[in-house]
């Protein structure tokens, strides 16, 4: 009943929330935002997708999931041993398995597969198996040396072809001269796996994943940097948020960084929304918060690191009326990084279809290459 409740309350909480953002937040820096069909409707979107992913990810027994805190506790004291650099280590050149020529509607891109050589540390090293060990990323590249390369982290969900589309690929190729590197994360697009959904209720297997994934976009750094690089920017969306954050902060290459909407942490941001799912929800969301599940994330805790890009090349868009991540993480990541900080009117989702992103986002590239 709880999860229908979700579904019912889409509009009611998208206009209370809406009037909310109407207000601000004035002690935390957030401006008011405007006020209007369009500011309800990207609310319900954002609502409607919370629902949606709180019914794919159902809590199916707390018993397993106070097992899986469990199993955090005996985990904790190794991982945090070994810290973020400990955990999280640099990662050499890859190996090229395979490359090809592919189009998603008027885009020609390249496809390539990498052998990264990954090694999760013990604690984690069980759920490799489940982790594909190939990197699969889309490209588009220009013929002439010393180009200005991007790589674009996506969120949950994403890593299919249509990630051309939702990162303007094409637009930061061909208008602002960039190459372009969008990696499929684990665990998504084409490298789902049948017993591992992220994120899960399994705080270690999502670690696991972040770990996994973490390494691998330091892979890419490490391909693009003997590409002979003018530069090289890490962005990430949602999800891909933390990650590029964290990929800043341990690669001195990187010399520009971009949150879009970022999620801080997996576990605080499934507890915000189980808080609204009855009983059940609330229990989980207490069981995520426990200090052993805060233990074990501490070490892809983007808030650990700092980017090695200078202040002004570390961007944060956040959204006004944020449902999914909500604004104040967008806040944080921002109080942590001292860069800037840029808000628009809207939604989570409407991060795509908005023109204020796009228009932020192109300048802060431009200024990467000037």
């Amino acid at each position: 009943m709880a999860r229908v409740g979700l579904f019912a309350n889409i509009v009611p909480r998208a206009v209370a929330s809406a009037r909310a953002a109407g207000r601000g937040h004035a002690t935390l820096g957030i401006p008011p935002s405007k006020v209007g069909a369009r500011t309800v409707g990207e609310s319900a979107v954002d609502e409607l997708f919370v629902a949606i992913n709180s019914v794919l990810r159902d809590v199916s027994s707390i018993d397993d999931l106070a097992e899986a805190v469990v199993r955090c506790e005996a985990a904790a004291p190794v991982l945090t041993d070994l810290g973020v650099t400990g955990v999280n280590q640099p990662q050499p050149v890859p190996t090229i398995l395979r490359r090809s020529r592919k189009r998603f509607t008027t885009t020609t891109y390249e496809h390539i597969d990498f052998s990264p050589k990954v090694e999760l540390p013990e604690p984690l090293a069980g759920y490799a198996p489940y982790l594909d060990g190939v990197l699969s990323a889309r490209l588009l590249v220009h013929d002439e040396p010393n180009r200005p390369w991007i790589i674009w982290v996506h969120g949950v969900g994403q890593g299919r072809p249509d990630d051309i589309y939702s990162f303007r690929a094409a637009h930061l190729h061909e208008k602002l001269g960039y190459n372009v590197v969008l990696p499929v994360l684990p665990a998504h697009g084409a490298r789902s796996h049948a017993n591992v959904v992220h994120p899960s209720f399994d705080p270690l297997e999502n670690i696991a994943v972040t770990v996994q994934a973490i390494a691998e976009v330091r892979t890419m750094v490490s391909w693009v940097g003997a590409q002979d690089p003018a530069a090289i920017t890490v962005a990430g969306t949602s999800l891909g948020g933390p990650l590029a954050a964290i990929v800043a902060g341990l690669e001195p290459s990187v010399s520009s960084v971009l949150a879009l909407v970022p999620m801080l942490g997996v576990h605080a941001t499934l507890a915000h929304h189980l808080d609204r799912a009855g009983k059940v929800g609330r229990d989980a969301a207490a069981l995520l918060r426990s200090d052993s599940v805060r233990a074990v994330s501490s070490v892809v805790d983007p808030l650990a690191v700092l980017p090695y890009a200078e202040p002004d090349r570390r961007l944060v868009i956040a959204a006004l009326n944020d449902r999914v991540t909500w604004v104040t993480a967008a806040q944080r990541l921002h109080h942590h990084w001292g860069g800037r900080i840029e808000w628009y009117p809207g939604g989570h989702v409407g991060h795509v279809f908005s023109g204020r992103v796009r228009e932020l986002t192109d300048q802060f590239l431009t200024e990467g290459t000037d």
